[in-house]
């Protein structure tokens, strides 16, 4: 039961940079994204995936891979598509 909790919070937060990544992609922009969050983020993951691999822990590998690839993915459209100014409704 225990495994099953951690599972599900390592799905949840890896997933949870998916509507971010469809939306940069759907809008072309990036502005409203944080380059230091994603930096700062992106080296915490690193280094919990250097954790699970010293434990062995395959959930915390996979978990903090695949955010570290997301975050990847998100650093690079930030450089790609260039801040555009908000559109007022």
């Amino acid at each position: 039961m225990i495994s099953m909790i951690g599972v599900a919070a390592a799905a949840l937060t890896t997933s949870s940079f998916l509507p971010q990544i469809v939306r940069a992609y759907r809008t072309k922009s990036m502005g409203d994204v944080s380059r230091y969050l994603m930096s700062m983020f992106a080296t915490g993951t690193v280094l919990w995936m250097v954790y699970g691999i010293f434990k062995e822990d395959l959930v915390i590998i996979g978990a903090n891979a695949t955010a570290t690839a997301f975050n990847i993915i998100l650093l690079y459209m930030k450089v790609v598509y260039k801040a555009k100014p908000a559109k007022v409704a």
